[in-house]
This record gives structure tokens, sequence and C-alpha cells, in this order.
């Protein structure tokens, strides 16, 4: 399950956890709508959505790959 968090993008600070999502695709709507507007999302090189909003940046972890154990 992807989690989304809205992080400071200067310190790296969580500033609000946005909670559990079954799929990244519904953490990175409700990030929009957190935001209030259309976010244009980034794949990072270590596995996360990324969406920067003024001077935060919202994270949403990406789906786990298909048939692998939830632990």
């Amino acid at each position: 399950m992807p989690r989304a968090q809205l992080i400071d993008a200067t310190t790296g600070e969580i500033l609000e956890d946005l909670g559990w999502y079954e799929t990244a695709h519904q953490a990175r709507t409700a990030c929009g709508r957190h935001a209030d507007q259309m976010l244009v999302w980034a794949f990072s090189p270590d596995g996360l959505w990324v969406a920067e909003e003024d001077d935060g940046v919202y994270q949403v972890e990406a789906d786990p790959p298909e048939g692998s154990a939830m632990v």
C-alpha cells in the first residue's frame, strides 16, 4: 500500500502525512486534491513518485510489483 506525504523541499521534514492508499494512483489523486491544483508527477530513481508544489514536495511510494508478497 503506497503512502503519500508532503515534504519540505529545503529541509526534507515531513510536513503532512496524507496516509496510506490502495494504489499509487489513488495517492497521487489525493495529493492533487490536497494541493487544490493539478500536480505534475515524475518517477524518481529511488522509486518514488514526486511532484513539486511551492516550497513542498509531494511523495508517493510506487505500487509494489504484481505478485509480490505484502509483509
